[in-house]
């Protein structure tokens, strides 16, 4: 076994002297005068706060499930298990059929930003999911307020007319007026 250890470390030897092989040691960016691509407090902060991001993308079970398992039963940041998720797919040899949401394709046209619909507002806003008409749940609540008016309205409408018609064809009596319907 030990002879089977000396082999190796003989081979790597005449390799790296054969090709001139010394590892240049890795200078990191903050060391460069570059600055780190920091988005929260930290380095590590912005990795998990951009694997919250596309984590959110999920459905909701699969979102649930992949946070559990990131900070409840696995420990780690939830960027590591994006990666470890993405290492363990390459290993497996399917990283090249990835397994793609339609929807997802609809992101980038969501997260751009749009204009509240309700009439009073006209507010600009970054939507949270695709197909967002208002900037807010008051809104929204504003419009389907007004949305239910105008139905109730045209039903009331329409019911006069039907009563109307009713009337006039003698199947409903005349001492029988609409305000009292």
């Amino acid at each position: 076994m030990a002879r089977t250890q000396l082999k190796t470390d003989e081979i790597l030897t005449s390799i790296k002297e054969g090709r001139n092989l010394t590892p240049s040691p890795i200078t990191p960016p903050s060391q460069l005068g570059g600055e780190l691509p920091v988005v929260g407090e930290s380095y590590s902060r912005s990795l998990d706060d951009a694997a919250t991001l596309l984590i959110n993308l999920l459905s909701p079970s699969i979102r649930d499930y992949a946070i559990e398992l990131a900070d409840i039963v696995l420990k780690i940041p939830r960027w590591q298990l994006l990666l470890g998720s993405m290492m363990a797919q390459y290993e497996g040899g399917c990283l090249t059929a990835p397994s793609i949401d339609p929807s997802w394709r609809q992101t980038e046209m969501a997260m751009s930003d749009s204009i509240c619909q309700l009439d009073t507002c006209q507010k600009h806003f970054s939507p949270k999911r695709y197909g967002q008409r208002y900037c807010s749940q008051e809104c929204g609540d504003v419009a389907r307020g007004r949305e239910i008016a105008n139905l109730n309205k045209v039903r009331r409408l329409n019911e006069m007319a039907k009563k109307r018609e009713e009337r006039e064809e003698g199947i409903r009596p005349p001492e029988f007026s609409e305000e009292e319907a």
